[in-house]
Parts: C-alpha cells; structure tokens; sequence
C-alpha cells in the first residue's frame, strides 16, 4: 500500500513541479511584456514632453527628417525617432481687430435683478480692451443708462477717478487731459455706480469710447430684469452676432472644409431690417464653397472679393429681410483650407436700418490649425507609435497604438 502511494506521488510532484515551472515562466514573460509596454509608452511621453516644454527641441527638428535618441526607462534601453512633418510657430500673437475697431468694450452689471419700485444701486464694470499691435491713447469713455437710473456721485474707480459729465442718461469721462494710453492687447477697466427706483421691465445700457466711438459699442445688451417683465427684450432695437465653426482644431498642410455658422439673435423689442451680411474669412486661403450657404436667412452664393489677403463675403438682401423681436435666424456656409499651423480667426458684420452701426463679432470662430509629429519608441520587443498635434502652450494626442 505505501509503494502504491509512492507510485501515485512521483507523478503528482512531478507534475506539480512542471505546473509551477510553467507558471514561473510565464510571470516572466508577462512581466517583460508588461516592463516592454510600460518603457515603450513612456519613451513616446518622454518626446511628448520635449516637443512640449523643452525650448527649441521642436524648431531643431528638420521638416521630413527622422530624429533618434535613446534613453533607458524602467532598465531597458528605449529607442525613440521623432518626426516632424510641419513646425508650429514660435508664439502665437493675439488677434487684431478690424482697423476701426482697435477698442473692444464690454460690460456687466451687478446685481441683474431688483424688486420694483426698490431703491437699488447698480455697481457697472466697463473693460476697454486694446485689439491693436499698436498703443492706442483713450480719450473718452461714454455710457448710456437706462431710464430712471442715474449716476452715483463718487463712485468711478479703475482707470479714472473723475467724474464724468452728465447730460440725460449720457455720462461722459474725458480722459484726453491724462494722456492715457493701452499697450497692445493691454485692457484697463472703469467701475461705477447707479441707483434706480424704477418699475417692472427689463432696463438695457451701453457704453463705448473714444476713439472709435459708437463702433466701439457693447451694444445695449446690458440688462438689469426688474421684477417679472413679460420677456427678455431690450427696449428699442438690439441685436447680438455670433459666430462658431467646426472643426475648430485640424492638422496643418492638410485640406479641410470646415462649416461657420453666423447667429443673429433680436433682443430688442424693435423689428430689424437687415440689408447686408458681411463675413471676412480668415487669412491663410480660406475660400467659400461654392453652393454651402444654408440656413434661416438665405441659401444663396455671397459676392466674394478679395481684399488684403482675405476673402470677404457679401450676402447683400433687396428687398431686406427683417428680425422679428426674440427671434434667432442662422446663416451657415462653408469653407476650405490648407493652412500652416497658427490659430485662424474670423469676422462677422451685419447691417441694419434701424442700428447707428453695423453689429459686429469681434474676431471669433478661431480655427486652431496644428503641427503634425510622429513619435515612435522601441525596446526591440515593444514599440509604441503616437501621431501628436502641436501648437505653442497645447498639443492633441490624436493617434496611439502599441505593438509587439
């Protein structure tokens, strides 16, 4: 009986031991596996990172030209090639606006709402902001409240300290006498303070400077909801003008259509008439597609003109179309490019009988036109392959795989 044990155990233990041979062999192979995926993938972070952050490692690169270096991650020596196939710009300078509009204004309000017929002080933030590359000197700031509001004595801060002259609702601060000027993109910012005691409605205000006056303007679009108004307009005629696209990111050198879609949204509580529309494309090539337009407004082609290295696009209406008050219309077209790396903006004017000044976007709709690089990283066994978009102070990892 013990020698039939004896003969039935030798076969177990050897088994067990080839079972734990063949298990200890492949930890190992699972562990090189894992050790060759891990140094891989870190070697494409590795030259992720240079391109990124490391000061001129990217412009070093030639265009077309594999690059290679080794470093050794996690005790394996790791391969890596890197090749670029555009070179994104060194900086990317903010967007200048249209010459007659070097100043951007804007402006909020707080508190957005009040009980009528209560005694309210309304604290105003107006931003000037300089879109030009050149200083700009600020002569005047004007503001316009609404009815029933009235300026509080004192209370301008920011920029300037003195007091504007009123005349109505107008408020008007002379600045011309301090010499004040923007650096190129520099903003500065006044504060001040109105009071009303003033019924149910929604009261809208605006401001703008000099120069540049009314084209300046923030638009009344600046609104304090007393109590429950029927809706949200704006007394008189108001409209606001956006502008988005899509894709907004796309590799450089590369031919890409992308679709813009303008906005026109009445928040006043005239009805508009609108004659033109009128949208500058960026630089770089971006041309219309011929029969792309759709839309609320108009399916028809724009007149298209170059001018200063820019197609304009004119959608011009006779008889003209209207806004009704509330009332949101889209015009979408579409357009074509195959553009260096750099970030593409676009503008966007709409003409209308019953506004002093064209509405006007400011450039928007930015298209964020990236470097294309390859990085591939090997340990012999394993190998990792990224496709990297790159542009100053961001990048897009838009292709990853890993090999064996």
């Amino acid at each position: 009986m013990v020698l039939a044990f004896m003969a039935l155990a030798v076969p177990l233990i050897v088994a067990a031991l080839g079972l734990a041979s063949t298990l200890s062999i492949d930890s190992g192979i699972k562990t090189r596996l894992a050790k060759g995926q891990y140094s891989a993938m870190a070697g494409t972070q590795h030259a992720l990172y240079r391109l990124e952050y490391e000061a001129g490692y990217a412009d070093g690169l030639n265009v077309g030209v594999p690059t290679s270096y080794d470093i050794t991650m996690n005790e394996k020596l790791v391969s890596i090639t890197v090749e670029k196939f555009s070179s994104p710009p060194s900086t990317l300078p903010p967007p200048t606006a249209d010459n007659s509009r070097r100043l951007q204004v804007s402006k909020v309000v707080t508190p957005t709402t009040a009980a009528p017929y209560t005694p309210t002080t309304f604290t105003y933030t107006i931003t000037i902001w300089n879109r030009d590359d050149q200083p700009e000197q600020l002569r005047h700031i004007y503001d316009e409240l609404p009815p029933g509001f009235t300026y509080v004595p004192g209370s301008s801060s920011g920029i300037t300290t003195d007091e504007p002259s009123v005349s109505g609702q107008d408020l008007d601060w002379n600045l011309a006498p301090h010499k004040l000027q923007l650096r190129p993109w520099e903003y500065a910012t006044l504060v001040f303070s109105a009071q009303a005691n003033v019924a149910t409605g929604n009261y809208c205000n605006e401001a703008w400077v000099d120069p540049g006056l009314k084209l300046t303007s923030t638009g009344k679009i600046v609104k304090v909801r007393v109590g429950s108004p029927p809706n949200d307009l704006c007394e008189g005629p108001a409209l606001e003008v956006y502008k988005s696209v899509t894709p907004n990111l796309a590799p450089a050198y590369t031919a890409t259509t992308y679709g813009y879609t303008i906005t026109l949204k009445s928040v006043g509580t005239a009805v508009l008439n609108v004659s033109q529309v009128r949208d500058w494309l960026p630089t770089g090539g971006f041309t219309y597609v011929l029969g792309s337009t759709s839309g609320d407004i108009t399916s028809a082609d724009p007149n298209s003109t170059v001018w200063q290295n820019r197609n304009r696009l004119d959608w011009s209406f006779s008889p003209k179309f209207q806004i009704q008050p509330g009332a949101t219309l889209t015009l979408s077209f579409q357009a074509q490019a195959s553009a260096a790396p750099g970030e593409y903006y676009n503008e966007v004017w709409v003409t209308t009988d019953e506004l002093p000044y064209a509405a006007y976007t400011w450039p928007t709709a930015t298209v964020r036109v990236m470097a294309v690089f390859t990085i591939t990283a090997t340990d012999g066994e394993t190998t990792a392959h990224a496709e990297v978009w790159v542009l100053p102070g961001s990048y897009l990892l838009t292709q990853f795989d890993v090999s064996r």
